[in-house]
């Protein structure tokens, strides 16, 4: 019986194979390319948490306004893009999804974002007030 042995069974035969077809085949642009490259940054931005405000800054320079969602669940804080590019060879899909836990003491009811021309996207959250206050006793003479 004749056992027939592929010669792609061992990486090092692939790569062997293909660099023997380097001059006559074109090789995938992949192959040799820096993947770390194609992803974004998992750094959010600025943040800023003191008495008086929560703020994130992300960058969200590569979609327009009209790719991005903002949603908030509790405290959850849920920033998404999505964007499509259609050519005449295909289409190109991009999206990134950052979730942040806002404060405890962050003011829910006042979120607020903005853009800026330079794509970078601002979402506030100002922090609650103390609540607690003096109340004064005032004496009532009742005759």
């Amino acid at each position: 019986m004749l056992l027939l042995r592929s010669p792609f069974s061992d990486s090092s035969v692939l790569d062997h194979f293909l660099d023997e077809m380097n001059g006559s085949v074109q090789l995938p642009y992949w192959r040799d390319a820096d993947h770390n490259s194609f992803s974004f940054s998992d750094n959010i931005g600025e943040i800023v948490n003191n008495d008086n405000t929560f703020s994130v800054q992300v960058d969200v320079s590569h979609f327009k306004p009209e790719d991005l969602k903002i949603q908030l669940d509790g405290r959850e804080l849920k920033i998404e893009g999505t964007q499509e590019t259609k050519s005449d060879h295909g289409f190109t899909k991009r999206s990134f999804s950052k979730m942040i836990l806002l404060p405890e003491d962050a003011d829910l009811s006042s979120v607020k974002s903005a853009i800026s021309n330079e794509g970078k996207l601002q979402i506030e959250a100002p922090k609650k007030t103390n609540t607690s206050r003096s109340i004064p006793i005032n004496f009532v003479d009742k005759h």
